[in-house]
């Protein structure tokens, strides 16, 4: 399988290396002075997260790091008993120097300071965001999205087999939380259903920032859940004066999986930059400690090309990316023996504009236009005929003006679904107009921060359509206006900081809660919709207390959120006797003749129906995190994530909740060498819902190694990881397939980065 990828790239990697020979290294060079003495700081550490690598400061206060790349760089400045520094700048030249860079002294809290041009136009983080880049984003890194952050606090995974898993934060998932790419919605279908995988392989990426509180707003309304918004690019203005590669490859062994990802920079000139990335991914079907969970393998493969225009104080940008991914989901009683072949396909087209501008207090304008060609098969195993087919396209604009304490902006989306085969859901458009924004204000000691966002949205379905179990009468025009609200508060302190949010927010119900009427073969159930739904409407509050040392970090955070209509798709029925029975066995099914079940659907004639209703739910829980330096290159890290959700209607348990996470991590960083040992500890989930069984806890332990090795003009990382290192046996509560297998067994991970 190595050879056979080897070869399907070779000759973009020939052509790669041919252009790089000549390609050319940049160094800076600095001092680094303490601002109360002025004298040299000795052993301070200079680093550049987007590259991984970095200095220390001598006797003198003076480092170099050299064998650098031509590109927008981002240097960190720390030392124990100081303020962080953060310097930005175009790297240009083949020589830089930074000059001298004063550190304030901070023996109670290290704060942070960041020199970048737009850096004060940028909302204030609420205290439970995560942002995941560089080294960590490398540590974590798995194929999809769910997997690359499980291990972040509030995270948990629902999964079908490991083609199709979406990530769940703080107990929502599908559209109760917003997944943007660069701010703008994925256009994907993977928020309605849990087969529908997430259209990223995060290879290709690069960072994932986790956003709450009331930034939310700007990028839609149903976030009370919060964002989770990923990127391909560290810095979306990097120039680059001369040729430029990022490659990384690596393999997995627990589904014998190869992956690679080459992505490459030509500049033309001074003002144009050429970009070309490319993706290739195989794995086998996924390995439990108990044997291997058939029809689980998947395929994927990317292609990105871009153009960019440097203008004196604008930047063009347009792209094109197509993605295809080939998955399966496991066989089961409840509908298909063999499993469920899935076939996904997206093209995407966009144009980013960015200028600087001096408009009424604005500092910068930034236009988005994208369109999304998105396809979704299912078959049955070995049909060549397929079930099920969705395809939609999008067509959105946005505009954002950002200042100093404030952001404004408005966004036009047209939505364009079709249903085919046995999926009997009627073609539908969407229209979405929106205007939005964010405002802060410092009012004595404490920070003020308000948002709000007021959306229209018209749902078009196709009226000539007639439905099998819904009434050709309510397939109308659906009007939907939504006002969503957020305000916080910030505090701080010598040594704590305190902040506190309320938001309101507004979901729409989908196409699919509304007029869905059929077979959905990858959920094993026949889905019916309801028409009548109402918006639903979600109030919640948030606390989080922050305290700090020179060797030490806490986050205590408090959430609590409450829906009058929360939308639930819930089983009508169950039949615990059919777990074991199937056609060939030549008797009646035990439930024969139940009309909690559609009979005539899926291979074996029957498939559960789930019917969409709206309830009364809260959803509540407490998140704790801690950092602890016992050494400048010995660290303690852990995290606790507790959610409960009540079904308030009907006095029971919300379905599908995560059990309890805690997490304890060590590293050693040696650089160049570290290592990082985590150990998890997941409680049993014994608060059910409606149908649910119980899922025993588990202890899991994990451990990684990474080095990297500067050679030439060229930037080495190897990291070598062991997950489950006991092959440990366990069942995730958010599957819909633990009746089936449990989870991946022991499985030894090996990744390679170069850059030059």
């Amino acid at each position: 399988m190595l050879l056979r990828f080897i070869h399907s790239i070779r000759v973009q990697v020939i052509f790669l290396i041919s252009t790089f020979i000549w390609s050319q290294e940049a160094s800076i060079t600095g001092i680094v002075i303490d601002d109360s003495g002025q004298v040299p700081i000795h052993g301070s550490n200079i680093y550049i997260e987007k590259l991984g690598v970095g200095a220390v400061s001598q006797v003198d206060g003076r480092f170099v790091i050299d064998k650098l790349p031509y590109d927008d760089i981002s240097v960190t400045i720390s030392m124990i008993g100081f303020q962080e520094v953060i310097r930005s700048f175009e790297l240009n030249r083949d020589n830089y120097d930074i000059g001298k860079i004063l550190m304030i002294r901070d023996t109670i809290k290290i704060g942070q300071v960041v020199v970048d041009a737009h850096n004060e136009i940028r909302p204030r983080e609420f205290s439970s965001n995560e942002y995941i880049v560089g080294g960590q984003y490398h540590l974590d890194l798995k194929s999809s999205l769910a997997h690359t952050i499980e291990e972040q606090t509030g995270l948990a995974i629902q999964s079908m087999g490991q083609g199709a898993t979406q990530p769940v934060l703080r107990g929502y998932s599908g559209d109760r939380f917003l997944l943007t790419e660069d701010g703008i919605i994925a256009g994907d279908l993977s928020n309605t259903s849990i087969d529908h995988t997430v259209s990223m392989d995060m290879a290709s990426f690069k960072k994932v920032r986790i956003i709450r509180g009331p930034e939310t707003l700007l990028y839609g309304s149903n976030a009370i859940g919060g964002v989770i918004d990923v990127s391909r690019q560290i810095n979306s203005e990097a120039r680059f004066k001369k040729p430029s590669m990022q490659a990384v490859f690596g393999s997995e062994s627990t589904n014998k999986s190869i992956f690679g990802n080459v992505v490459y920079y030509q500049p033309l000139n001074d003002n144009n930059q050429l970009k070309i990335s490319l993706l290739k991914r195989n794995a086998g079907n996924q390995i439990s400690p108990i044997g291997t969970l058939e029809n689980t393998s998947m395929v994927n493969d990317e292609f990105t090309g871009g153009y960019k225009y440097f203008g004196e104080d604008y930047v063009a940008d347009f792209s094109y990316e197509q993605i295809t991914m080939d998955y399966g989901i496991p066989g089961s009683p409840e509908g298909h023996i063999s499993g469920v072949d899935l076939n996904m396909k997206k093209n995407t087209q966009k144009f980013n504009f960015h200028k600087d501008i001096t408009l009424m207090g604005f500092q910068t304008l930034d236009i988005d236009q994208r369109y999304i060609s998105y396809g979704h098969i299912e078959s049955e195993k070995g049909s060549r005929n397929p079930s099920v087919i969705m395809d939609q396209q999008i067509f959105s604009l946005q505009n954002m003006l950002k200042g100093p304490k404030i952001n404004i902006g408005a966004l036009f989306q047209y939505r364009n679904f079709q249903a085919g085969g046995f999926y009997w859901t009627p073609d539908t458009k969407e229209i979405t107009l929106a205007i939005f924004g964010l405002l802060e204000k410092e009012i004595s000691d404490f920070t003020l921060q308000f948002s709000s966002r007021f959306e229209y949205l018209s749902v078009l379905p196709d009226i000539q359509y007639r439905p099998a179990n819904l009434e050709s009468s309510q397939l109308v025009e659906r009007n939907f206006n939504l006002i969503s609200a957020g305000l916080s508060v910030f505090r701080g302190w010598k040594d704590l900081e305190f902040s506190f949010s309320t938001m309101l927010t507004g979901r729409s119900p989908s196409i699919e809660d509304l007029y869905s009427d059929g077979p959905h073969l990858g959920t094993y159930s026949y889905e019916i919709g309801l028409p009548t739904l109402n918006l639903e409407k979600t109030i919640g509050v948030e606390a989080s207390l922050e305290y700090y040392t020179d060797k030490s970090e806490i986050r205590l955070t408090g959430f609590q959120n409450f829906s009058p209509n929360y939308h639930i798709s819930s089983k009508t029925g169950d039949c615990p006797e059919a777990v074991n029975w199937n056609p060939s066995m030549g008797i009646s099914h035990p439930c024969a003749g139940a009309d909690f079940i559609e009979w005539g659907s899926g291979s074996s004639g029957w498939l559960y129906k789930y019917q969409m209703d709206g309830h009364r739910v809260s959803v509540y829980g407490l998140e704790s995190e801690f950092k602890y330096s016992l050494t400048s290159s010995f660290n303690l890290y852990g995290s606790a994530s507790i959610v409960i959700g009540e079904n308030l209607s009907d006095k029971i348990p919300l379905a599908y909740m995560p059990p309890d996470k805690y997490i304890f991590s060590t590293e050693l960083d040696l650089n160049p060498f570290s290592s990082m040992l985590t150990l998890k500890k997941v409680s049993p989930q014994d608060r059910l819902g409606a149908f649910e069984t119980i899922t025993d806890g588990y202890f899991l332990a994990d451990i990684s190694g990474t080095y990297i090795l500067y050679s030439n003009n060229f930037t080495h990382k190897i990291i070598l990881s062991v997950d489950n290192i006991f092959n440990e046996v366990f069942y995730n509560h958010l599957s819909r397939i633990k009746a089936i297998m449990p989870e991946k067994g022991q499985s030894l991970n090996l990744q390679y980065r170069i850059l030059f």
